[in-house]
């Protein structure tokens, strides 16, 4: 099964959260995406059975996974 991704880049002097089903979310601090993030990776696997996983772009531009959820 393939895993689903949250993607939390830099956006608007903030952060956006996105995933497969919604537009994104604005956040003013990388923590906090990354804790909503986490959040909704594990609910939707909970929900779901789909492994999950969190990924953030960082400030050079390069993509780090920082959580999977299965």
């Amino acid at each position: 099964m393939e895993r689903v991704l949250f993607t939390i880049m830099p956006a608007y002097s903030g952060w956006q959260l996105f995933d497969d089903l919604t537009i994104g979310h604005w956040f003013t601090n990388k923590m906090s995406a990354i804790q909503a993030a986490d959040s909704m990776a594990q609910a939707r696997h909970d929900d779901t059975g789909q492994p999950t996983g969190i990924k953030v772009q960082m400030d050079c531009g390069d993509w780090v996974m920082i959580g999977m959820h299965g």
